[in-house]
């Protein structure tokens, strides 16, 4: 099996955010509305989505999550059930 692994659309800026697709404005122009899953976040700037994994930065969607872990635990065998 063969896995293409393309590069990020756009390099990170100096806080670590890259450029988020699928969104677009309201009309108003004060919010910006994220197309990525149902929940159609409305985001002021400066908010984040429900997933926290993209945020309104400027008039422009940003993934503030990208290349980071953002679930990581360790749990000793010894919390597992044995049967």
């Amino acid at each position: 099996m063969t896995r293409i692994v393309l590069p990020p659309p756009s390099k990170p800026d100096s806080s670590g955010n890259i450029e988020g697709g699928w969104w677009h404005s309201e009309e108003s122009g004060q919010r910006i509305v994220c197309d990525l899953c149902p929940r159609e976040c409305h985001l002021k700037d400066g908010d984040r989505g429900f997933c926290f994994v993209r945020q309104n930065v400027g008039g422009k969607m940003q993934l503030t999550t990208y290349g980071r872990s953002t679930g990581f635990c360790i749990d000793p065998i010894e919390k597992k059930p044995l049967n």
